[in-house]
């Protein structure tokens, strides 16, 4: 029996060792431009598995180490599973060394990429990789497009027709800017295509509205995407 419990527990100390080394293996590193703080694990999974932009609107530019790396190995083991680039046409740019992925992402404003935790990292900036799931300082919100899919409203009040806009004869679209938290509730909403008659009625609408909460690699996210409010008459 102890000779049962001495090999359990070497196999839990070998296993936490190895969590440990494989994410001591590798460092997060974008151009000094960049103004995020931290890159959560959801994000990476995203940026280096769709198109996506940061913060700023910059369109994130991914780069990889060649798959015979053993710093691609360990970081594709943690942060990406058995992903694959959603255009399998068109997947980041590899490069051959660390050095290369420094100098590529110097170059470039919203590059990223990752090289072994023992390399130099002078003239990069270095992004400590935190927690998507409320735990961080800061909540991370992932972008709809691609690999995210658009939740699933589940409820929610079609808007009153405001009877100035009708009697106005005014129609059309309002596209609304929302944010929906794990909960699939709505946290924020605003409008980026707008018909002022109509614009509070679409916007007291949404707000109600209730959605399927998304799900990326096993855990609840918070996710932005746009909604179309048409009023006819």
């Amino acid at each position: 029996m102890r000779h049962i419990l001495l090999s359990i527990a070497t196999v839990f100390v070998l296993a936490t060792a190895s969590a440990a080394q494989a994410q001591d293996a590798y460092k997060i590193v974008v151009n000094q431009a960049n103004p995020a703080a931290s890159v959560s694990k959801i994000q990476l999974a995203q940026f280096f598995l769709d198109r996506a932009t940061w913060d700023n609107g910059t369109p994130v530019a991914a780069v990889d180490l060649p798959a015979t790396s053993p710093v691609r190995e360990a970081f594709s083991r943690e942060l990406l599973g058995n992903g694959k680039w959603k255009d399998a046409s068109a997947p980041p740019p590899t490069v051959a060394t660390d050095r290369e992925v420094l100098a590529y992402v110097r170059l470039k404003p919203g590059a990223i990429g990752y090289v072994a935790a023992s390399t130099e990292t002078q003239g990069v900036k270095v992004l400590p990789v935190g927690r998507a799931d409320g735990g961080g300082a800061a909540q991370q919100i992932v972008d709809v497009g691609g690999a995210i899919p658009m939740p699933e409203r589940l409820a929610g009040p079609q808007p009153e027709y405001p009877t100035v806009a009708r009697n106005s004869r005014v129609q059309g679209d309002v596209d609304i800017e929302v944010i929906i938290d794990a909960a699939g509730n709505v946290d924020k909403a605003r409008v980026v295509k707008s018909i002022p008659l109509l614009d509070d009625a679409a916007l007291y609408a949404v707000k109600r509205w209730r959605y399927k909460p998304t799900v990326l690699n096993g855990t609840a996210v918070t996710v932005r995407t746009r909604v179309r409010v048409s009023f006819t008459l």
